[in-house]
């Protein structure tokens, strides 16, 4: 890790206006920690005066310049030597728009060993970043290390001329990363945005401004580059990031490109223009994403888990069993085949160890465990064919007498679809061999079924269930 030099520092000023709302001056509100260090100078004896009244007790930092071309809402970048400090200081300075008081931030960094050539990097904070390269304050997006939605916008500023065009964009948009976030955690999905800013870096020349512009967006400046060229970077990115997974889990982005050819063209349309075919590319790939994740989520569950298809497959019998002997609707009927398909999808954010563990679970592993029928509710939300059963997957383990899980709803509260699913879920448990559990017979599992109507069950399902079973000889 880098730390500033003990010389950095940075001072915020409120501007002053007049009763018609006229900006006349600035005064100070704050100056960092690092100020009395870097400056020997008491700050009580400059806070709370204006720009103008500072001037006139002392000239320190390069303030005159800076006052005699003062705009307000402006951005600044210039280099100073102060003869009594004999250090040299790069000056950035910006409008905080993150509020309604509009405040004046001025950095200092300390670049007196790049002026002696020592070129060390500097970071002040988690945000503002300082590189090799003394001309230009980079502002660094703190988890990927891109550049950030402030710097973006300055650079797109600055670069908007005759002599760049033509001047290309990308927008990037990472798809199924809530539901990634969901399934795995937010650790995961920061390692995956890591990874794609990673592969989008290497892609990309030195001079092309990568930033990362929201959660999952991320958007290209290339100047003096043609369109063509930007999509074929696009294909490059996306082969990548196809051939080089985040451990089990492949990166996909939808990606948009428009590119400014004229100088009468407004930047501001090409960059709207980049984001609509993003977000129509987004329409096309992010379901095909998401199937892939899903199809993957399931996979990876049959291998750390004991949810196969066959469980699936004996649970849609038995589910429709009961369904068509309590003359449930069609729409009630698809809601158990999805039920049975994607009720412990949420086990895929449990702990392979605790999951796959012998012997008993601790009290912090079990609640573990019950943690996944929410992560499944999270998760269905996400997915098309499963979003009309999520609150089915969230309460599928309630119990009728209150005591299941989550917690939420009990007795005839809990939805019909889920106490049916409920006993068809247990007796195909009871019955079929899994790891460190013996199968019961058919009638055993029948009779814990009885014990347990009332109290985990529905009494009058649990019955119901009890006298079709005793019919239905096919089903074992």
């Amino acid at each position: 890790m880098e730390y500033p030099s003990k010389f950095d520092f940075y001072l915020k000023f409120k501007p002053i206006y007049n009763k018609e709302g006229n900006f006349i001056d600035y005064i100070l509100t704050y100056v960092s920690d690092s100020f009395i260090e870097a400056v020997n100078i008491n700050p009580k004896m400059i806070l709370g005066k204006k720009f103008s009244e500072i001037l006139v007790d002392m000239d320190i930092l390069g303030f005159k310049k800076f006052y005699s071309n003062i705009i307000p809402k402006s951005k600044t970048k210039y280099e100073v030597h102060v003869k009594e400090l004999e250090r040299w200081y790069l000056i950035n300075s910006f409008t905080d728009m993150s509020n309604y008081e509009n405040n004046l931030i001025i950095y200092y960094v300390d670049i007196t060993g790049i002026k002696q050539n020592e070129q060390p990097i500097y970071t002040i904070d988690d945000n503002v970043c300082y590189l090799k390269d003394r001309e230009i304050l980079l502002y660094k997006d703190r988890l990927t290390g891109l550049y950030n939605k402030n710097f973006f916008e300055e650079e797109l500023s600055r670069l908007d001329t005759k002599r760049q065009l033509p001047i290309s964009l990308i927008m990037g948009d990472i798809n199924g990363l809530k539901l990634i976030n969901d399934a795995f955690g937010h650790s995961m999905g920061d390692s995956v945005l890591k990874k794609a800013a990673e592969i989008m870096t290497d892609s990309f020349r030195d001079e092309d401004i990568i930033s990362r512009v929201g959660g999952d967006e991320f958007v290209i400046l290339l100047p003096m580059t043609i369109e063509k060229t930007a999509l074929d970077i696009v294909e490059r990115v996306k082969r990548k990031l196809e051939n080089n997974p985040l451990e089990f889990i492949k990166i996909n982005i939808s990606f948009g490109t428009a590119t400014k050819t004229s100088v009468d063209e407004d930047m501001k349309k090409i960059y709207k223009k980049a984001e609509d075919r993003m977000y129509f590319n987004k329409l096309k790939e992010s379901k095909e994403a998401k199937l892939s994740m899903i199809k993957f989520l399931k996979n990876r569950l049959e291998k750390i888990t004991y949810e196969t298809k066959s469980h699936y497959d004996r649970l849609k019998d038995l589910t429709m069993m009961m369904a068509e002997a309590l003359n449930l609707s069609e729409p009630e009927k698809e809601e158990l085949r999805l039920l049975s398909e994607f009720h412990d999808i949420g086990k895929i954010g449990v702990s392979k160890n605790i999951l796959q563990k012998e012997g008993r679970l601790s009290s912090e592993e079990w609640n573990d465990v019950k943690r996944h029928s929410e992560i499944g509710y999270y998760i269905a939300k996400e997915i098309k064919d499963a979003s009309s059963i999520d609150e089915l997957i969230l309460t599928h383990h309630e119990r009728w007498d209150g005591k299941g899980y989550p917690g939420l709803l009990k007795n005839d509260e809990i939805p019909l679809v889920a106490r049916i699913f409920a006993i068809a879920d247990a007796y195909d448990v009871m019955v079929n061999d899994r790891p460190f559990q013996t199968r019961m017979t058919k009638n055993a599992a029948l009779k814990e079924i009885g014990e347990q109507s009332g109290s985990q069950f529905d009494p009058s399902l649990a019955k119901v269930f009890i006298n079709l079973m005793a019919e239905e000889k096919q089903i074992v």
